[in-house]
């Protein structure tokens, strides 16, 4: 076990991402650098221009997935390739030039993303838009990806979505106003959650902010009485827009218990003074019966949790305090700002797993093996059948509620049902 276990860490080890250690040396160069993610997201706001600040092969890369100049609303993605020059004594003026010039054009809204040598040398970009702001039409705001701080992509997407208050205007409170975090107007993929529906049809109105929203959105979201967050990418704004502008915000991304959402549904319906009835009563039924069969199969039973689970600590936290199951191994693609609330929920259960960062899955798939853990929760590939795999963890992403914690407790009874028939 221990030589298994030799690049691992305890979870109350890991304060930073930085932190994490990987499992295998045989590492790939890297996932997705963060200001792929920031490009990515920039151009999906209706409205919101962008400017990416690097050396020629960021904004190289950049152009790959972000193809043209202009956006289909009017919006410019410019790219600013520093110089030999301004990599030595900094980019300021340029910079500022830039901004003015991307105002006159006609953009409303713009973000700057520097990438790892800006951030490298020291330059001050809140600095330069403070002083530019005054001097342009436009709301700026902007983030700092410096990869060398940043190992994995998911900072990128987290911190555009905390930048996007920079954009924000004082308000007027909306009583009957509410912010989504985390989910895009118009979403194919993911079913609305019966509490969205219910909040509606007592009048609360829902603004959903993320990709796929427009800049006016979030620059209006001051507005609103309440957060409901619904992705960890989501949960560093409520907290700023918590501290700029007092907007309480309440999580349901991270709950999984039935007991946990019910609090925070009630805690929703004291602050809109509304009863959203039945429908939610007879869901947390339903998930209780299934926690309770859950609890039956799963008890003493072991675990290691792998790639393509959105929220490892939340869902550890649920496994450990409900489930009664040991988690042997937790593979974390990134450490969000609010982890440690589940760190110490764990570490008080008694709990204090080994962590890695899974990049290399071929040859972490053996070392998992050995492990020999009842359950395997995530992807991985080539499994073989004396391996109970949960396996596409992903596509709960954005789910929340009853409805998720159904679909997960299926997955898992299952799964360990279809084992004891075999065996």
């Amino acid at each position: 076990m221990k030589s298994i276990l030799v690049n691992t860490k305890r979870l109350s080890e890991i304060r930073t991402g930085k932190g994490i250690p990987f499992l295998t040396p045989e590492v790939s160069p890297g996932t997705h650098c963060p200001m792929r993610m920031a490009s990515v997201i920039s151009e999906e706001i209706k409205g919101l221009s962008s400017l990416l600040v690097g050396m020629p092969e960021c904004t190289t890369y950049s152009r790959l997935f972000s193809l043209f100049p202009e956006g289909k609303e009017g919006e410019l993605h410019w790219l600013y390739v520093l110089d030999s020059r301004e990599v030595i004594f900094g980019c300021r003026d340029g910079v500022m030039e830039a901004i003015k010039k991307m105002d006159h054009e006609g953009a409303k809204a713009i973000l700057v993303i520097a990438t790892c040598i800006p951030e490298l040398v020291g330059e001050d970009f809140e600095s330069i838009i403070h002083e530019v702001r005054p001097e342009i039409n436009a709301s700026i705001t902007s983030i700092m990806l410096g990869q060398f701080k940043n190992i994995s992509y998911p900072s990128g997407a987290w911190k555009t979505m905390e930048a996007m208050a920079g954009l924000m205007l004082r308000e007027s409170i909306n009583k009957s106003q509410a912010n989504i975090l985390g989910r895009p107007p118009e979403e194919e993929h993911v079913p609305m959650p019966l509490i969205f529906k219910e909040l509606e049809n007592n009048g609360v109105k829902l603004r959903y902010l993320a990709p796929g929203a427009s800049a006016e959105d979030f620059q209006s979201a001051a507005d609103a009485v309440l957060n409901i967050v619904v992705s960890p990418y989501a949960y560093p704004l409520a907290v700023r827009m918590k501290k700029e502008f007092g907007t309480p915000f309440i999580s349901l991304h991270d709950c999984y218990s039935p007991s946990s959402i019910s609090d925070v549904y009630e805690e929703i319906e004291k602050i809109f003074n509304i009863n959203m009835g039945e429908k939610l009563e007879s869901e947390k039924e339903r998930s209780l019966l299934l926690q309770h069969k859950a609890i039956e199969l799963c008890k003493g039973k072991n675990y290691v949790m792998t790639l393509r689970v959105d929220l490892p600590l939340p869902l550890t936290e649920y496994f450990t305090k409900v489930l009664k199951m040991e988690p042997l191994l937790l593979h974390l693609e990134e450490y969000y700002p609010g982890d440690d609330r589940y760190v110490k929920k764990i570490i008080k259960e008694g709990c204090d797993p080994p962590v890695c960062r899974i990049v290399n899955e071929y040859s972490a798939f053996s070392k998992l093996k050995m492990l020999q853990p009842d359950l395997c929760i995530g992807y991985l590939p080539d499994v073989d059948e004396t391996t109970v795999l949960i396996d596409n963890m992903f596509d709960l992403y954005g789910w929340i509620g009853y409805e998720r914690t159904e679909e997960l407790l299926k997955r898992i009874i299952a799964g360990l049902k279809t084992t004891d028939k075999g065996e």
